[in-house]
């Protein structure tokens, strides 16, 4: 019903400012919400319905065209415009829920060899730790050394007294 509305209303605002003024990228509110609410399928619907009701208030407002077949043609430019838009919201919407969910590669157990450290694949390689996060988290380690490793290594190379903190 939202949807049927925000096309109504569309129209009603395309007839008023009539033929001259172009409001056409105002359809893209209905069309997003159709999207959202009732999908593809339905946003698909609603931007032939968006493009009927702009050719309805286009001749409505007084718009004489010189050959019968050039509003047809604007038209079929709408419904491209339309689709456009019904099919990028999907795909974006898409993405970007991809990308809200946390990466799977760390869900469940994770296999790690105890002598190399390396990390079994679903697809059956053994990766390094560093690969293994630069392609199932998208992260990109940095080489650190942390506080305990540094006094235990100048420890074994004699710089500084030994200290047992693990």
């Amino acid at each position: 019903m939202v949807v049927f509305v925000a096309i109504a209303l569309c129209g009603w605002v395309d007839y008023l400012t009539g033929y001259e003024l172009s409001v056409f990228a105002l359809y893209a509110i209905p069309l997003v919400l159709s999207v959202l609410f009732f999908g593809v399928k339905g946003g698909c619907m609603s931007a032939l319905l968006c493009t009927l009701v702009w050719i309805a208030a286009d001749v409505g407002a007084g718009h004489h065209y010189a050959r019968w077949w050039v509003v047809y043609w604007n038209a079929l430019h709408r419904l491209i415009f339309f689709g456009c838009v019904v099919v990028g919201f999907h795909y974006a919407r898409a993405a970007l829920g991809a990308n809200a969910r946390p990466p799977n590669a760390f869900a469940g157990p994770l296999p790690v060899c105890t002598q190399c450290h390396r990390i079994g694949a679903q697809d059956g390689h053994w990766l390094k730790f560093e690969s293994y996060l630069c392609e199932h988290a998208g992260t990109q380690p940095v080489a650190k050394v942390c506080p305990d490793c540094a006094r235990e290594s100048y420890a074994k190379a004699g710089f500084i007294e030994r200290v047992s903190h693990r």
